[in-house]
């Protein structure tokens, strides 16, 4: 019999496995246990979205959010009804944000996601900066809202010059104490500085006060997002590996890199995304779904991304094309998330238990102004 091809990906696994089992943890090599079964409870889905992802991770949710509209023939469903947990970084956390604060739609996320940056492009202009002017949309858009407020659970990474370390802003912590309770609008605004400043974001008590700076324009929050479930068993009682998780994550646009700070980032966004799909090994192609350009057709506008080729990270290989196109990927994952929903809707146990805020803040007049900020009118609210 001839002997397995060394270019193989499973013996390469099969390797790296025995390597890792020996030298890191000192045990004997032992024979690969077969993949546990998933939890009753079902998957935990997470939505990742990278900072710098803005266009394309629109582009993705829009496209996402209308294959799950006309699979499950309810018009009036968000991204929101089939994810539990939101994570972003930079312009990604504002998107995560808007759909989880807001239970806005995609499309409606979309929209205030290009106005937003509008403004905020402009307040980097020299006229700009002499009058310091306030993103109007942005506090419209969440008007006095806290982390707590967000209807799921919702994580948001920075970095913190005060401390030198990085920091995750979460609802779970703030449900637990105003002294990590946060503004959104102030945490979002703060996210964006990206690599042209940092800001100084207090709690709503004033104790904590984070002087943030985003972590990098390309960064891949998964990692984190994937942690806090793993250990979070408050609100994710039933997760107790990979496979009882299902990750949807939205890198960049995979435009030719200029400068260092933007090769560092993706570089950075590129390693967490192989570090993440490792860990998943083979159930990385039922619970893992990455959605970024693959940069072989520099300066294509998000839809024509979601048209090309889609790549995947291969063990000590780096990336790949799949056989299938980003737009089939989308497809497939709002198949394998109406699944879930179906599955969840005839099981008697509960995979999320959200904390509950006690003290909710966001007021009538807050939905009231965002409503105003998409449609130019004052009606009553559609998704508040």
């Amino acid at each position: 019999m001839a002997s397995p091809s060394l270019d193989s990906p499973k013996l390469c696994q099969d390797i790296f496995s025995i390597l890792e089992s020996q030298f890191l943890f000192g045990t004997s090599p032992v024979r690969k246990a077969s993949p546990r079964p998933t939890s009753p409870a079902g998957k935990v889905r997470i939505l990742s979205i990278d900072g710098g992802a803005d266009d394309l991770g629109a582009a993705s949710l829009v496209r996402l959010e209308s294959s799950l509209r006309r699979l499950s023939g309810d018009p009036s469903t968000t991204i929101s009804h089939f994810f539990d947990l939101a994570i972003g970084s930079g312009s990604g956390a504002l998107l995560a944000s808007l759909l989880f604060a807001n239970n806005l739609s995609a499309s409606d996320a979309s929209v205030l996601l290009r106005q937003i940056s509008l403004e905020k492009s402009k307040t980097r202009t020299r006229f700009g900066r002499l009058f310091k002017k306030e993103n109007k949309t942005l506090e419209k858009a969440f008007g006095e809202a806290t982390l707590k407020d967000a209807s799921k659970p919702l994580l948001i990474t920075c970095y913190d010059l005060n401390t030198g370390a990085p920091f995750v802003f979460s609802r779970a912590d703030a449900v637990e104490a105003d002294g990590f309770d946060f503004k959104i609008r102030d945490v979002c605004e703060a996210a964006l500085c990206q690599r042209k400043g940092s800001k100084e974001v207090k709690s709503v008590d004033g104790e904590m006060r984070i002087r943030v700076l985003d972590a990098g324009a390309s960064t891949n929050p998964t990692a984190v997002g994937i942690t806090h479930v793993m250990h979070n068993k408050q609100e994710f009682p039933f997760v107790n590996g990979l496979e009882d998780v299902f990750v949807f994550s939205i890198g960049g646009n995979g435009t030719r890199l200029s400068d260092a700070a933007s090769i560092a980032g993706t570089c950075q966004a590129d390693a967490v995304d192989q570090a993440v799909a490792m860990a998943f090994g083979e159930s990385r192609k039922s619970n893992y779904v990455r959605i970024q350009g693959n940069r072989i057709n520099t300066g294509s506008t998000p839809e024509n991304i979601l048209s090309e080729t889609c790549v995947e990270s291969v063990l000590f290989q780096g990336k790949r094309l799949m056989k299938e196109t980003n737009e089939e990927r989308l497809e497939w994952a709002a198949g394998e998330l109406l699944k879930e929903q179906h599955r969840r809707r005839q099981s008697k146990i509960p995979p999320v238990f959200v904390k509950s805020a006690m003290t909710p803040r966001t007021s009538s007049s807050s939905a009231m102004t965002l409503t105003t900020v998409l449609t130019g009118s004052s009606e009553s609210p559609r998704y508040c």
